[in-house]
């Protein structure tokens, strides 16, 4: 009977601190899940911190490059800052609030940089459009943005005028408004030229450049009407 009292004694001890053991366990396999998950989601804070840093840093790379005002450049930025801004916005849930200011700064930093590159370029293409437009018509290089005529001189005024001339004929059907416009201002520009160097022109020069000057009314006076006509009736469109 005592032997039999022991035994449940024993029993009920070694019971009860099997019992104590498996909480312990319970507890600290409970303590390291809740750990995991805090350090899962300080990685995944610090994952996202880095990102709106890495996105913070790219913007001012940007800002701090010598500007190149072209499609192939900006399009290049672009790419490099829509991967960024991706991954900062997929982490948005996990910054906290002073870090989705910095990212929001960000944003608004790329997005005035974004409207200053393509006005720019836009600008830029124009300049490039009009020096072509003056190098076909007066040759490579002779006509800048400053509208200095001084390359055409009494002795070359004739073929000056011959060669514009014969350029507007032959691309009369394919200048669009802007163009006429500007070819008027050139037409202009190189008339005053004319003018300073008229009494220093061979002999029969006036009179070649005189019909010229009439070929060219005429062109003039048939295609920028005609272009004009077009715009209004797709206006109306």
């Amino acid at each position: 009977m005592y032997e039999s009292t022991m035994a449940g004694s024993i029993y009920l001890v070694n019971n009860n601190q099997y019992n104590r053991k498996m909480k312990k366990i319970k507890i600290m396999i409970a303590s390291g899940v809740m750990l995991s998950a805090l350090a899962a989601c300080n990685n995944e804070s610090s994952e996202a911190e880095q990102n709106v840093t890495m996105l913070n840093s790219y913007v001012d790379s940007v800002e701090n490059l010598t500007p190149v005002y072209t499609h192939e450049h900006w399009t290049t930025l672009d790419e490099g800052y829509q991967i960024r801004v991706v991954r900062a916005d997929e982490s948005m849930q996990t910054l906290k609030e002073s870090d989705r200011e910095k990212l929001e700064a960000s944003k608004q930093r790329y997005a005035a940089l974004k409207a200053d590159y393509e006005m720019k370029i836009q600008e830029q293409e124009a300049v490039d459009y009009r020096l072509a437009l003056r190098n076909r018509l007066f040759g490579e290089g002779h006509v800048g943005s400053d509208l200095n005529f001084e390359f055409a001189t009494a002795s070359n005024l004739l073929s000056i005028y011959q060669n514009f001339v014969n350029t507007v004929s032959d691309n009369r059907d394919s200048f669009s408004r802007e163009d006429w416009d500007e070819i008027k201002v050139l037409y202009e520009a190189l008339d005053t030229r004319k003018n300073t160097v008229e009494k220093d022109l061979p002999k029969g020069d006036n009179l070649e450049i005189a019909k010229l000057k009439i070929q060219f009314a005429s062109i003039k006076a048939t295609n920028r009407s005609g272009e004009k006509v077009d715009e209004n009736s797709e206006a109306k469109q």
